[in-house]
């Protein structure tokens, strides 16, 4: 049975991401049949934003900052969570607690079991939160003002994005559905993110754009963030070759074709000086770049092929024994993922095959760890999905207002077991 399983998740898993490559191919001029498909309908509805709509996006993005945190604190009053708590303490949760004692003590002196355990955070967050810190001399509001400012710009960046190529309505439900996911209230606390949310976005559209440079320098900051960061090298690889045509049978030589590649290639590269910083991280406090391969072991952190993650994420949801953390915990972690999965599948001729193919490696690798414990949280950054719900829902109000329906509601249920101390993270 086992084999079976793994055999048939493996199969789907990888069809898909052929096909996905084979589209992208087709894309960049491979005379593929059947795969080249036209340019999505609502493609001829892109613009570009204004100023004066880009502000208004900034504000409504911290409206709802402002919102989620209001609600927070009603929460946290009816839970009985404020007696010996403050307002931004509520949100001092799992890795928060953590982030905030790395700002305060550094990577040297934040030490467990006389370990540097908590080099497996990567350090952007915690420099930016130290420099406002140094302004505001509160690391939890310092934290959550990062948080905050981030998530704004970062919906920015994604409502330029969804608008160049969908139009103004696409975009704004992009936004939306990214805001209202239901674990989009991680965006607000003491955690990487929005700053994530930020790097990314900003860098998806100057890779749409073709500023190389600007892409690598943004891709550099989001792989200094987290280790997906480093991903954006193929996604500016994939573009460039799409955008270069480098498989069309036009003439040209397989020098001409290589070199159009090789002279942007020190762009392309930059996002890996974020992961090398990172790496001189552990060098400096620990003597060893891959020190944190090392620590993860205390996370029980490490790959593990996406077919047995998702086995044992089904047995637990099924089986675990207390059966709070199998409703908090597992069971959205099981459903997350074909309802991913199946968007994916829905976009896979109809949006842009950069973003499809990045969508993807993203999907797989988030799911592909030993002890997940946070993929709504990790895959509230992966901002093409927001664009395809939003794709899929277009001239669709009833089934739009359905799933924000449906995604508020979870939304609120997670935040309220999130602040009752429940295995949300």
């Amino acid at each position: 049975m086992e084999l079976l399983w793994n055999l048939s998740v493996s199969a789907l898993v990888i069809a898909l991401g052929a096909c996905l490559v084979l589209r992208w191919a087709a894309d960049c001029g491979a005379p593929i049949p059947h795969l080249s498909a036209p340019a999505h309908p609502l493609e001829r509805a892109g613009v570009q934003t204004g100023r004066r709509t880009l502000v208004r996006v900034f504000g409504a993005a911290l409206g709802i900052r402002l919102a989620v945190f209001l609600l927070a604190l009603l929460l946290g009053v009816l839970l009985g969570e404020l007696g010996n708590r403050t307002p931004l303490e509520l949100w001092e949760r799992w890795d928060a607690h953590h982030y905030v004692h790395l700002v305060e003590l550094g990577y040297n002196g934040y030490i467990e079991d006389g370990q540097h355990l908590f080099l497996v955070f990567f350090p952007l967050y915690v420099w930016v939160v130290r420099l406002v810190n140094l302004v505001v001399g509160n690391t939890l509001l310092a934290g959550m003002l990062v948080s905050w400012l981030c998530y704004a710009g970062g919906c920015v960046y994604l409502y330029r994005l969804a608008a160049l190529d969908y139009g103004p309505s696409v975009a704004r439900r992009s936004v939306w559905y990214l805001s209202i996911f239901p674990y989009a209230f991680f965006f607000g606390g003491v955690m990487t993110e929005g700053l994530f949310l930020l790097t990314t976005c900003a860098a998806l559209w100057q890779i749409r754009n073709h500023r190389w440079l600007s892409a690598g320098v943004w891709g550099a900051l989001a792989a200094l963030t987290r280790m997906h960061g480093l991903l954006l090298i193929g996604v500016m690889g994939a573009e460039l070759c799409r955008a270069e045509q480098i498989f069309a049978p036009d003439g040209r030589s397989v020098g001409q074709r290589l070199w159009a590649l090789v002279r942007r290639l020190p762009a392309l590269l930059l996002p890996a000086v974020g992961t090398l910083g990172y790496l001189l991280v552990n060098l400096w406090v620990d003597g060893d770049p891959f020190a944190f391969t090392v620590h993860q072991e205390h996370w029980s952190q490490g790959f593990l092929w996406i077919s047995q993650t998702l086995a044992y994420l089904v047995q637990n949801a099924l089986s675990y024994p207390n059966e709070v953390i199998r409703w908090e915990l597992w069971v959205p972690e099981v459903l997350l993922f074909p309802l991913f999965f199946a968007l994916l599948v829905w976009a896979a001729r109809r949006v842009r095959s950069t973003y499809t193919l990045y969508a993807y490696v993203t999907l797989v690798l988030d799911y592909s760890l030993s002890w997940l414990l946070s993929a709504g949280r990790y895959l509230s950054c992966a901002s093409p999905f927001f664009l395809f719900a939003a794709l899929l829902t277009e001239g669709k109000p009833r089934i739009a207002a359905a799933l924000s329906g449906g995604m508020i509601v979870c939304f609120v249920l997670l935040l309220w077991r999130f602040l009752a101390g429940g295995q949300i993270m």
